[in-house]
């Protein structure tokens, strides 16, 4: 028996197929890569997204080591990993005033203290 619904017409296929192919050049495109430079925030900046590839160069390590992927094999045990940091500066958009703190409150003895 052949199928009655336009889902399975030939343009309909074509029609899906370009778009798992759009989907997949935007998923995979150049300009997607990492960032040309990486910063913590500073002064002046809220917290974003950062690639666990920029914090770190054995970020797969350090991931299943956190997860306990393999923490149970008895066969061939793990070795304890030393991660490798990648250390970032951090970026500063404005200057931070300087906080001036007054000195320590001296009452002196001959004079009377203000009650409310």
């Amino acid at each position: 028996m052949t199928s009655t619904r336009t889902k399975n017409t030939p343009e309909n296929y074509e029609l899906e197929q370009s778009t798992f192919e759009k989907n997949v050049d935007y998923c995979t495109a150049e300009w997607r890569g990492p960032p040309p430079q990486t910063h913590f925030p500073g002064d002046g900046l809220l917290a974003g997204n950062v690639s666990r590839t920029q914090l770190s160069n054995n970020y797969c390590d350090i991931e299943s080591m956190l997860r306990g992927i393999g923490s149970t094999n008895l066969v061939s045990p793990q070795s304890p990993i030393q991660p490798e940091i990648k250390y970032l500066q951090s970026l500063h958009i404005s200057n931070k005033l300087p906080l001036y703190i007054p000195a320590p409150l001296m009452l002196q003895p001959n004079q009377r203290h203000l009650f409310n």
